[in-house]
Parts: structure tokens; sequence; C-alpha cells
């Protein structure tokens, strides 16, 4: 199949191996062309805007930012649906929050672009690296119709029925992932400036009741062993905690939870660490405890995906 790819960054450039290693004819842009070198280099071909990438594929992915950039990717005069054929099909994996993907949808159908959110996570470590998770929503006809590159593009695929219901579980599963984080880093380093060594903590707590993978895989590829390089960036991250904000207004709940991890994101943003790791977060009860995470954690995969 022919198929196209808009954002050659961390997710994307994933993506983009994935459906070149099945055999798919991929075009790609970027709005940093560097970003798409790897895959230019696997086979891919360029394309100079998001509408000459749709002019050349039956199927389109889009991996970016925010809202911001998925609607101007999407509906600008050179933008994706600018040169997309009826009946085209266009996944989008960014997490850009419910209602930017319901109102995009609304504005795809008179297009006759058929629309599907598709909302991306790790879904751990096995042998062979990290595993894709992918959250579906919206027309159950267009997502059978997209399965058989779900299946190249995921390792796990669930619909999740209407639209918008994946961009919810997406948000739902990142707040407690980034939550876990500052939590994690608030007790480690609680432990250590107590006296008892990392690893006799890290064992600890995978025999108990705290035991998670960010315990078991995430950490350990990142701030065990001083690897900031992102996975998920910091700033991502907070972007991501902002949507689930708006989300719990447009609900009338309260999450003081959500908005105390908000804050430690916006501190570690100040610090100047935004295009680090998420995990970079974890720096800041570092420093206020005077103690550092790092162990050698050699018996646990590195991170090789998303975060």
């Amino acid at each position: 199949m022919r198929t196209g790819l808009v954002g050659c960054g961390v997710v994307g450039r994933v993506l983009g191996e994935r459906l070149l290693q099945a055999g798919h004819a991929l075009t790609v842009h970027d709005a940093d062309r560097s970003r798409a070198s790897a895959l230019l280099e696997a086979g891919a071909q360029w394309a100079s805007s998001p509408r000459d990438v749709a002019r050349q594929s039956e199927l389109m992915v889009s991996s970016l930012p925010g809202p911001v950039e998925v609607e101007r990717v999407s509906t600008a005069d050179d933008g994706l649906w600018a040169g997309a054929a009826p009946g085209t099909l266009h996944l989008e994996t960014s997490t850009v929050g419910p209602g930017c993907v319901r109102e995009l949808a609304r504005a795809a159908a008179p297009r006759g672009v058929r629309f599907l959110e598709a909302a991306i996570s790790s879904g751990g470590a096995d042998e062979t690296g990290y595993r894709l998770v992918m959250w579906v929503g919206g027309n159950a006809d267009y997502f059978d119709l997209a399965r058989p590159v779900l299946d190249v593009l995921a390792d796990e695929i669930a619909y999740c029925g209407r639209m918008g219901n994946a961009q919810i579980a997406k948000l739902v599963n990142n707040h407690v992932a980034l939550s876990l984080g500052v939590v994690l880093g608030e007790a480690l380093t609680l432990g250590v400036r107590a006296g008892v060594p990392l690893e006799v903590l890290r064992i600890a707590l995978r025999q108990g009741t705290a035991q998670s993978r960010m315990l078991d895989e995430m950490l350990p590829a990142s701030v065990f062993r001083n690897n900031w390089k992102p996975g998920l960036r910091l700033d991502l991250a907070r972007k991501d905690l902002e949507l689930v904000a708006g989300l719990a207004r447009e609900n009338e709940i309260e999450l003081p939870v959500a908005s105390f991890v908000t804050e430690c994101y916006r501190r570690a943003m100040d610090r100047g660490w935004g295009d680090l790791s998420a995990h970079t977060v974890i720096r800041l009860a570092e420093k206020a405890a005077g103690v550092e995470l790092r162990i050698d954690a050699t018996d646990h995969p590195a991170g090789k995906g998303p975060a």
C-alpha cells in the first residue's frame, strides 16, 4: 500500500520504520527534514509538503506535537486533506485531546477523508525492544479498513468506540504514568537520603505492592543510567497534563493530584529541561534531597521507543 507519514520524530520514526519493514511504499514529510533522514536512508521518499504526501498516499499517518500542529497539517492549504483523494484514510496518532479529534472528524467528513484517532503508548519491553499499544476511536467501518496497517504499526490494538474515546484513554494513562514518575522520584530519594542503597530499595519495591513498569523498565533505562534522552519529552508531558486539566474542567471535576504533578513539570520546564526526557522531572526530587538515583540497571532493556 502507498502510505504517507507527516512527523518523523521519536514516535513517527518508529511508525515509519515499521511501514518500510512491512514493504509499504512510504512518503514522508517533517518541518525539519533532518528528522526524516533515517527513514529516507531506509527507502522512504521525501515530499515537500503534507499535501504532496497525501497526493501519493492511500493511507496517511500523522505524528505531531500538539493540537496546533495537527490542525494545521490536516486543514491548511498545503495540508494533508488538500491533497487527499476521496476515501483516503487518515490515522492521527498525536495526543491532542478528545475535543480536537472530534472537531477534525467533523471537518474531514465533507472532504471525503476517513479520519481515525489512533493514540499510541508504550506497551512494555520484550526481547525485541519496546512494544507499541494503539488505541483507536472513530467509525468502526474505517477501523476495519485500516486494520491491516494498524497491525503493522502496533503490537496491540484496542478499538475504543466513538471518536475521542482513545484520546481520553491516553490522557488517563498519561495522568497515571506521569504522576507515578513524580511519586517514585520523591519516595526513592527519601529512601536513599535515609540511608538505604537504591538497589536495595528497587528490589524491595519490585517485591512489594509498589511494583510497576515505571520502576522495572523505564527508570532503569533513564534516571538510573543518567540517561535523559527522550522518549517522551518533558515539554510534551507538560502539554499532556494540560490536556488532562482541560478534560477535568469539561467534566466539572477537580484533580488535586494532577494539579500538583503539573506544577512539578512546570518547575522542571523552568529549569530549561523541556527537550529532555519526561523523567527529568525526578531531578527536582534529587536536588531537593541532595542525592542522585544512579545504579547499573543492565538487567532491564534500555529504552528503544516512546516512554
